[in-house]
């Protein structure tokens, strides 16, 4: 075999390399494609089993006020132990949910679901852990308790070092229901921070955040 023959057999090959990783089939694809269809395992069996009571999406308020949304769930319980508690058996404080007990491999697609939904913003992460369950936290939602105020509509009774002072010292709520009669709201310098910065994200012309 020639020179030249061997030449063109090298840029042949080279060229079918380049043409199989442009495809997406050098097994990135296929890895991309596996995880997909784990995250989706885990969406069905969320949606099976907790959407009754869990906000299981990105955004939405949970049916039951004391489930946490699904998106802030790892910023409560790390993956290791919620692993283990979903294989053993979890049984939750909150009724009327059942002891649920997953086969591993649901149990690594449920975690997979949740990861990819999992809020990464520190403020949002925060409201939606200490406050979602009573306040309107969004752009243009309702409070979930009558007479909660709106998010949205903190800058118009606030001044931002007034909250931020405020959220330090501990805000104290209360409601007349004793069921959701909760404890001072207080925050640290950097979560007041994460606070105030989620407020100016859902700011508007018509409601702006504390200036």
């Amino acid at each position: 075999m020639g020179i030249r023959h061997l030449i063109a057999i090298t840029l042949t090959t080279v060229a079918l390399a380049a043409c199989i990783d442009d495809q997406g089939f050098n097994g990135k694809g296929a890895e991309t494609a596996e995880s997909q269809a784990i995250i989706e395992d885990g969406r069905a069996i969320a949606e099976a089993n907790c959407a009754s009571c869990h906000a299981i999406g990105r955004t939405g308020n949970s049916a039951n006020p004391k489930a946490p949304a699904f998106r802030t769930v790892l910023k409560r319980y790390s993956a290791e132990m919620l692993s283990t508690e979903l294989a053993e058996g979890m049984r939750v404080a909150h009724g009327p949910m059942p002891q649920f007990q997953f086969r591993p491999e649901a149990v690594d697609s449920l975690i997979a679901y949740l990861r990819s939904i999992e809020v990464t913003s520190g403020g949002q992460a925060l409201v939606e852990a200490n406050c979602a369950r009573c306040h309107a936290i969004g752009k243009n939602d309702t409070s979930p308790y009558p007479g909660a105020q709106p998010f949205r509509n903190l800058g118009q009774r606030w001044r931002r070092d007034q909250l931020r002072q405020a959220l330090q010292t501990g805000i104290i709520a209360e409601h007349d229901k004793a069921e959701i009669r909760l404890p001072p709201m207080k925050l640290s310098a950097s979560e007041a921070d994460e606070f105030l910065g989620y407020l100016d994200t859902i700011a508007t012309p018509s409601a702006p955040a504390p200036r």
